[in-house]
């Protein structure tokens, strides 16, 4: 999927303020899913001890075999 020009000037602005010292959260577009931050509200899981838990525990596993 191509992106807008406006879009893609957000994106790179974005990145160039968060190099700076600007939190990720302040940003209006989301680096992961390369769309407009609005648009992908929910699709990100938010972590949880367990969940970290369970992805180290299987860093673990992975790295014993």
């Amino acid at each position: 999927m191509a992106i807008s020009k406006k879009l893609a000037a957000a994106l790179k602005r974005d990145d160039e303020r968060e190099d700076a010292g600007m939190h990720a959260d302040d940003r209006v577009t989301c680096y992961s899913h390369q769309s407009w931050a609005e648009d992908c509200e929910g699709r990100h899981l938010k972590p949880t001890a367990g969940g970290l838990l369970a992805e180290h525990n299987e860093l673990q596993r992975r790295r014993q075999q």
